[in-house]
């Protein structure tokens, strides 16, 4: 009986709170925020502490994004890429030297350009892009927000480019669990025709094979991943903790404040301080748009 009247007093109006539901006391509102914030301050705490249970994990494959990518380009009436292991080696060597020397760009702290890795493997191209993320929760979240990016968009549309290569891989970056995604996009040279032995000439050297047109290169917040396969860890994700509280919480208070005016109206309660509409927007705003976030960002 006692949780009861203790569970109608904080939810419910009637004349033992002043005919309004505890809840919505600022004291009690108070007391709910100050909650939130050691709880959020906790859980930052906890996740540097502890990156092996708090970090982030996410549904991604290297797979998906290729197939996700070709689609947009088909929609258009463009070739779908091929996807080249060469290419997935180069992917893999960038996302490893950015994770290796704890950097989120691209071009390294001491100057290396994605370009060097297409080096690295001897892979010799007339055109060559780059697009990069990081903390999405899956893979058609990550392929949207390039494309709603116009030069990142502009990577994935290029007619130019013939071939494709992509690792997801999972690591720690500045001190946080974290999974980047790196996709690149290339055109080989062709490969010459065997002629006829003839009078030396001056070689024109590299440059006339390695022209490049400069991608748009792309960040973003992402889960975890290995190359070609997806290895799932058994990690919690920071924001989504941070995210279903602060729902469950505005949504409590929502709810409240719906329940408080449908009772008050009913019953006819006068009260000078009820602004329960204007807090319905307020909360209803601060709900909607909690629920429209989504981890990730794009560099």
């Amino acid at each position: 009986m006692n949780l009861l009247k203790w569970l109608k007093d904080l939810f419910l109006p009637h004349s033992r709170n002043n005919h309004k539901a505890k809840l919505l006391h600022p004291a009690s509102l108070s007391i709910v925020v100050a909650i939130f914030l050691v709880g959020q301050f906790s859980l930052n705490f906890f996740t540097l502490v502890s990156p092996s249970v708090l970090g982030f994990a996410s549904d991604i494959t290297p797979e998906q994004v290729i197939e996700l990518t070709n689609q947009r380009r088909m929609e258009r009436g463009l070739s779908p890429l091929q996807l080249n292991n060469v290419l997935n080696e180069v992917a893999q060597r960038k996302a490893g030297d950015m994770f290796a020397f704890n950097y989120w760009a691209h071009t390294s702290p001491s100057g290396r350009d994605p370009w060097s890795f297409f080096q690295e493997v001897d892979y010799r191209y007339l055109y060559a892009g780059e697009n990069l993320a990081r903390d999405f929760m899956n893979s058609s979240s990550v392929v949207d927000a390039w494309m709603n990016s116009p030069s990142h968009r502009t990577n994935i549309l290029n007619s130019h480019y013939q071939e494709i290569g992509l690792a997801v891989v999972d690591g720690t970056l500045n001190g946080v669990e974290t999974t980047l995604v790196v996709q690149v996009f290339a055109t080989p040279t062709p490969v010459p025709i065997a002629k006829k032995p003839a009078t030396p000439k001056p070689s024109l050297g590299e440059a006339s094979v390695t022209t490049a047109i400069k991608p748009v290169l792309v960040e973003s917040a992402l889960a975890q991943s290995t190359g070609e396969e997806v290895v799932t860890p058994s990690m919690l994700s920071p924001f989504m903790i941070t995210k279903t509280l602060a729902v469950f919480l505005l949504g409590l208070f929502f709810g409240v404040l719906v329940l408080d005016a449908i009772l008050v109206y009913r019953r006819k309660i006068i009260r000078l301080s009820s602004k329960n509409l204007a807090h319905l927007i307020f909360i209803g705003s601060l709900l909607l748009a909690i629920l429209l976030t989504n981890v990730g960002a794009i560099l």
